[in-house]
């Protein structure tokens, strides 16, 4: 089984990155909060119960991030972005399995 410290190590590099997303530790789980540049309101949050549910959420996140870095945010990706984010995906999932029990 997974936990909440291997998601958040997995997706590390992710996080250090997009400044606008942001993990913390609640009585609950763990709540993905999203902010808009330098307002002072969040944009959404959601309560993670799961490690199973943080690395889903992670994972969308994460990629969404990646597809703005590889467009521009100006254009619908092409099939290079896609290939490039697939292998991102496949990449994340991997990091994940090891850690899962055979």
């Amino acid at each position: 089984m997974q936990t909440f410290e291997k998601v958040l190590e997995i997706f590390r590099d992710y996080l250090d990155r997009d400044l606008e997303e942001e993990v913390l530790q609640c009585r609950r789980g763990y709540l993905r909060v999203t902010w808009n540049g330098d307002s002072p309101y969040c944009v959404d949050g959601v309560l993670c119960r799961t490690p199973e549910e943080l690395f889903d959420l992670l994972l969308e996140d994460c990629l969404g991030f990646d597809e703005i870095q590889l467009t521009g945010g100006r254009r619908d990706p092409n099939h290079d972005d896609e290939t490039v984010l697939e292998q991102l995906r496949q990449s994340y999932l991997a990091q994940y399995r090891k850690g899962e029990p055979k």
